[in-house]
């Protein structure tokens, strides 16, 4: 399968919002990709993705069996057949040329990570800008910034399938930013400054409204805990100047 990207998407209900996200994957003008589609709907829902699933010899239907989001990207990335690797949340959807875009970066540079610019619709923007200007960018720059905060959407990184099996980004809610992190540690990464991931801000539904801030505090705390723990050279300057950020802060209240 050379060259083929391996998309792994969670579902869970919302067949209008996978079927957007299916038809996007579709468009793609780069045509060699197999999409995992790990669903976990109820049963009228699920009978209509798999509809979508069959309406093409690309698409996979996997019964995720209620493991949550997290716990299915894995198991998306441990059944990926091709080289390429990357995630596509079901209320997402791509510009046409983006595997197109990530596959040429890939073919004429040395990195574990790419990722796009993703853009919010139907709401207020909630994501964060962007530290980097377009372009390679040597390791572990963008581990060191990810760390300080994310700002790689999931459905707007890429990677190597090989790369993403040597980690385990399973055991946190916030699996892509840990993996994204982690990926690029030790890695050159490549920073696409152009809008080929859309996000819809509108589903109340969405993963992320399901859990307080409370929440996230303590498990963005914990994933932190867990790279100094794994990488100390990489992650310790970086936890530095996020707590000399933070105590400039107070001192100026």
């Amino acid at each position: 399968m050379s060259q083929t990207v391996s998309i792994v998407m969670p579902t869970k209900g919302r067949v209008e919002l996978v079927r957007r996200a299916v038809e996007s994957v579709l468009a793609q003008t780069h045509g060699a990709f197999e999409l995992l589609i790990l669903d976990d709907s109820a049963r009228e829902e699920a009978r209509e993705i798999i509809k979508l699933a069959n309406s093409d010899s690309r698409i996979e239907f996997v019964d995720r069996k209620g493991v949550g989001v997290s716990e299915a990207r894995s198991q998306g990335v441990h059944r990926a057949r091709g080289p390429f690797l990357t995630f596509l949340d079901s209320d997402d959807y791509w510009a046409d040329r983006r595997l197109e875009r990530h596959v040429e970066v890939w073919e004429n540079n040395k990195v574990g990570l790419s990722w796009d610019v993703c853009t919010e619709t139907g709401g207020p923007p909630t994501l964060a800008r962007q530290p980097f200007h377009g372009g390679l960018i040597e390791a572990p720059k963008v581990a060191r910034k990810l760390f300080l905060g994310n700002f790689i959407h999931a459905s707007s990184g890429f990677t190597r399938t090989g790369f993403a099996r040597e980690i385990d980004f399973s055991w946190s809610i916030l699996s892509d930013w840990l993996l994204f992190m982690r990926l690029a540690e030790s890695r050159g990464a490549f920073f696409i400054n152009e809008t080929l991931s859309f996000r819809s801000v509108e589903p109340s539904d969405r993963v992320s409204n399901t859990y307080s801030d409370t929440f996230f505090f303590k498990e963005s705390s914990k994933v932190r805990r867990g790279v100094i723990w794994a990488n100390p050279a990489v992650y310790v300057p970086a936890w530095m100047e996020r707590s000399w950020s933070r105590l400039r802060r107070k001192m100026r209240v």
